[in-house]
């Protein structure tokens, strides 16, 4: 049996900028995100014989085929996930796959991504023939995710589970590099606290929409994705330097630049706990993810993050339990 588990992440800074062209038309940018210990798991057990069995702890179902051709063949949209990874990997014996994802459905902490590393990884171990360069294992999952979806897709929701750590992944016209620091996980523990707001969104369509209106030369659009690239500028300086105290203003920035990208960032679930957060001291507030709904980041002083998770807690909203990974 091959077990492989991996983070899922936060978004710091610089999220919309990693997919592709935006960053190429840009010319430069950077995207900042810090992997955290809501994992995604994969446990692969292969067969002597050509049978697949696939379940999926997340939606509860389990399902057997007699072999390859049949299970390609199937037409439950369950199973697409499934399908598009083992399509790219054409086993020739069976085998039963088992797979479950911590983060909530839509919680914008790159779950669907983190959940294709762990796919990926296990067959790599399985069968060879994957990539030992991370850029590279990006690329094939991020086709592959594109692939399933049917709309462009990012690159910064790979490297945390991948890599774990804080990753700050600077993009020019030579392709994506990454720095992970690890060394950051007790400043981040003792100041961040996840939640979730109870709504799922749907982050593929809001990239679309946005790039779409990127590429038709919308100056608002435009204006805002140059407004977050210089927040993302910043906030990799404070991250190299260790100057915590700035993020909740870098935060309020971002804040104001995804508004003007796409009013669908925010809800009246975010909108409720954005002032209950600032009502009971919080510092900073931090969307994950395209927004309109899914997990914030709220940003806390030392020594604080303790009494906002229990009042956000007491006001009706979940909690994550979750430390860097």
């Amino acid at each position: 049996m091959f077990k492989v588990q991996s983070p899922t992440r936060v978004d710091l800074a610089g999220g919309t900028l990693d997919m592709w062209p935006v960053w190429s038309i840009l010319g430069k940018a950077c995207t900042i995100n810090m992997g955290i210990d809501i994992f995604t798991r994969c446990e692969l057990t292969p067969k002597t014989s050509e049978e697949i069995t696939i379940e999926s702890l997340d939606f509860q179902k389990n399902w057997t085929f007699k072999n390859i051709k049949e299970f390609l063949a199937s037409g439950d949209k369950d199973l697409l996930f499934f399908q598009a990874h083992i399509k790219h990997w054409s086993p020739k014996l069976g085998f039963h796959i088992k797979t479950q994802s911590e983060s909530p459905v839509g919680g914008g902490l790159g779950g669907s991504s983190s959940l294709s590393i762990s796919v990926y990884k296990a067959f790599m171990q399985w069968l060879g023939g994957g990539v030992s360069d991370v850029h590279e294992m990006v690329r094939h999952c991020s086709n592959i995710e594109a692939f399933i979806l049917k709309t462009p897709t990012g690159t910064q929701d790979y490297y945390p589970p991948a890599l774990g750590g804080l990753n700050i992944i600077d993009f020019d016209f030579s392709g994506p590099k990454v720095q992970t620091i690890t060394t950051h996980k007790n400043d981040f523990a003792e100041r961040f606290v996840v939640v979730y707001t109870g709504k799922s969104h749907h982050s593929g369509i809001n990239n679309w929409q946005v790039l779409k209106q990127f590429i038709e030369g919308d100056k608002k659009v435009e204006s805002a994705l140059l407004k977050i690239a210089e927040v993302a500028v910043d906030m990799k300086q404070v991250c190299l330097e260790k100057q915590w105290q700035k993020i909740p203003t870098l935060f309020d920035r971002e804040f104001e630049a995804r508004l003007m990208l796409a009013e669908s960032f925010m809800s009246p679930e975010i909108e409720k706990l954005k002032k209950i957060s600032e009502q009971i001291g919080a510092e900073g507030f931090k969307i994950c993810g395209a927004g309109g709904g899914g997990c914030v980041l709220v940003w806390c002083s030392p020594g604080k993050a303790q009494g906002i998770r229990d009042e956000i807690q007491n006001r009706g909203f979940k909690v994550l339990k979750t430390l860097p990974a």
